[in-house]
C-alpha cells in the first residue's frame, strides 16, 4: 500500500514534472510570444504613432487644401471681375496707345515746328547781322549827311538871308511898279500876292492876253527876272456865271476858263519874260474861291481874277 503510495506519489511527481516541464515549455513559448508580441506591438505602436504623425501631416494638408480650395474658388468667383478689369485695361491700354500715337505725332510736328523756327532763327540771326553791318554803314552815310547838312545849313543861312533881301527888294518894286487901283499887292508868311482884275488882262470871255496886259505883265516879268530864287504860281478865278453859249465851244466850263488864263500868264512869264519854268505854276480854280459875293454885279468883278502869288523858292531845282 505504501509502495502504491509512493508509486502513486511518484506517478505523480513524474506527472508533474512532466507537467511541469511541459509548461515550463508552453510558458517559455508564452513568454517568448509575449515578448514577440510586445515587441510587435512596440512596432505597431511605433507605426500608430507614425500613422497618426501622417494623419496630422494630411489633416495640415487637408486643412491647407481646403484654404487653397476656398481661395481658388473665391478666385473663381472673382475671374469674371478680372475678366472684365482685364478688358478695361486693354481698352485703356489701346486709348492710350492712341493717345501716345497722337502725341507722338503732335512731338514729331513739333520737332518740325522746332527745326523750323531754329532754321527762322539762323536766318533771322543772318538778317540782323546783315542790317547791323547796313545800319554801320548807313550811320557813316547819315554821319556824312549831318556833316554836309550842317555846311548845308551854313551856306543856307546865307541863301535865306539873299532871298530875303531879294523878296523885300522884289516887294518894294512891285508897290512901285504897280499903281493902278484894278491890281493889288497883297502880302503874307513871307509870300506876295498881286492881284489883277480879269479886264486888265483879258478881254470879256478869252483867254488871250491883251496888249494892255502883255505890258502889266512886262513890268512884272522884269521884276521877277531880277529876282531868281523865286516860285511863281499864277492862279486863274470865275465868278459862278456859266460860260455864254457862243464861247463854249473852247471854254466849256468855268474850269476851263480860269485854267487858260493862269497857262496864258505862265506862257507870257516863261516866252516874253524870260523866267525858268521849272519856277512856274499854273492853276485853274473856276469859282470855288471868292473874294467876293456873287449876288452883286460888283462882287462878281472882283471875283473874276488872276492872282499871281511869290514865294521864296528854298530847293534848288
Amino acid at each position: 500500500m505504501k509502495n502504491l503510495t509512493i508509486l502513486a506519489l511518484a506517478v505523480l511527481l513524474g506527472a508533474a514534472i512532466v507537467f511541469g516541464y511541459v509548461f515550463y515549455g508552453k510558458h517559455r513559448d508564452v513568454k517568448d510570444a509575449l515578448e514577440e508580441s510586445s515587441r510587435q506591438l512596440s512596432v505597431l505602436n511605433e507605426k500608430v504613432a507614425q500613422l497618426n504623425k501622417e494623419r496630422a501631416g494630411l489633416y495640415d494638408k487637408i486643412q491647407k487644401n481646403a484654404q487653397q480650395l476656398e481661395k481658388f474658388e473665391n478666385a473663381n468667383l472673382r475671374i469674371p471681375q478680372l475678366i472684365e478689369k482685364l478688358e478695361n485695361g486693354k481698352r485703356r491700354i489701346s486709348q492710350l496707345e492712341d493717345t501716345i500715337k497722337i502725341k507722338d505725332h503732335a512731338l514729331s510736328r513739333s520737332d518740325e515746328k522746332i527745326r523750323q523756327m531754329e532754321e527762322e532763327l539762323r536766318e533771322a540771326k543772318k538778317i540782323r547781322e546783315a542790317i547791323r553791318k547796313e545800319l554801320s554803314v548807313r550811320d557813316d552815310e547819315v554821319a556824312r549827311l549831318n556833316e554836309q547838312l550842317q555846311e548845308e545849313q551854313s551856306l543856307g543861312k546865307a541863301e535865306i538871308e539873299e532871298l530875303r533881301s531879294t523878296y523885300n527888294s522884289l516887294m518894294s518894286e512891285l508897290k512901285r511898279q504897280v499903281k493902278d487901283k484894278e491890281m493889288t499887292i497883297r502880302e503874307f508868311e513871307e509870300m506876295l500876292s498881286i492881284t489883277f482884275v480879269d479886264r486888265v488882262l483879258f478881254d470879256f470871255g478869252k483867254a488871250t492876253v491883251t496888249s494892255e496886259g502883255r505890258k502889266v505883265l512886262a513890268k512884272v516879268g522884269e521884276v521877277l527876272r531880277n529876282a531868281p530864287g523865286m516860285k511863281i504860281r499864277v492862279v486863274g478865278h470865275t465868278d459862278n456865271v456859266p460860260i455864254r453859249r457862243e464861247y463854249r465851244y473852247r471854254f466849256p466850263s468855268n474850269w476851263d476858263l480860269s485854267s487858260a488864263r493862269a497857262a496864258a500868264v505862265v506862257r507870257y512869264f516863261q516866252r516874253e519874260g524870260g523866267l525858268d519854268p521849272k519856277c512856274l505854276e499854273a492853276v485853274g480854280r473856276s469859282f470855288h474861291e471868292p473874294v467876293a459875293s456873287n449876288e452883286t454885279e460888283a462882287g462878281r468883278a472882283q471875283n473874276r481874277r488872276v492872282e499871281v502869288i511869290i514865294a521864296p523858292l528854298m530847293g534848288k531845282q
